[in-house]
């Protein structure tokens, strides 16, 4: 009966022990998910730039330190998409990401985010104001052409809207001010840095969209190579 005893104790400790492996695996799987969805949510599925949502995040973090902040959006990036298809512009959009990604990889606590189409935004921490540094890098990483998948090389260049941002500054006000910039840099011809002059408050919000002014820049160019 002893003998009994011993081969049905380590066997119910077996499935004990199995049941306990099975439990934490399954809540480790769990976790892993929910992991991972989090950071679907927060990412660009198309560059794996930080969307909206993940540059928001990063910019709450930022809050209470200086931080230079650009806003990218390349020129004539229609053309590209009218052109030569539509994968041939997402593939200058990954390009585009990786370049930027690799301008600033070594600044701790930087970010770079796609905001949507072709317009995408560089937050670096900085205790100096570097802004107009960091556009003319993201001009500098754009200098060489992009290879498309058929082979051909294309230029890409972009207007860039630059501003520095001081600690306790409203991020959604820092990114009105960017996008000012950005109009400038537009207007102005394209294919170079604006920056926001901060000597003046950082603009207001908009309470209600409107026509964004690089939209009316280019329908003004078109209309006037009309007459």
């Amino acid at each position: 009966m002893r003998t009994l005893t011993k081969v049905l104790l380590p066997a119910a400790a077996v499935v004990s022990v199995a049941g306990h492996v099975w439990a934490a695996r399954a809540v480790w799987s769990q976790r892993t998910q929910l992991v991972q969805a989090r950071r679907a949510a927060l990412v660009d599925p198309l560059t794996g730039l930080a969307n909206r949502t993940g540059l928001a995040e990063a910019l709450a973090d930022l809050v209470w330190e200086p931080y230079d902040l650009v806003i990218v959006d390349l020129d004539g990036f229609k053309q590209v998409n009218d052109t030569y298809g539509h994968d041939a512009g997402d593939a200058v959009l990954v390009e585009v990401a990786t370049r930027l990604s690799d301008a600033i990889d070594e600044v701790d606590g930087s970010v770079v985010a796609r905001l949507g189409g072709d317009e995408l935004v560089l937050v670096c921490p900085s205790p100096a104001p570097i802004a107009h540094i960091l556009g003319a890098e993201v001009v500098r990483a754009l200098a060489a052409p992009v290879t498309l998948p058929g082979g051909q090389e294309l230029a890409v260049r972009a207007s860039v809207g630059a501003v520095s941002a001081m600690v306790g500054d409203d991020p959604s006000r820092v990114l009105r001010a960017a996008d000012l910039a950005l109009y400038r840099a537009k207007a102005a011809g394209g294919d170079q840095v604006a920056e926001y002059d901060r000597i003046a408050d950082l603009p207001e919000i908009e309470k209600r969209p409107v026509v964004r002014l690089r939209e009316m820049t280019e329908m003004a160019r078109t209309l006037g190579g009309a007459a």
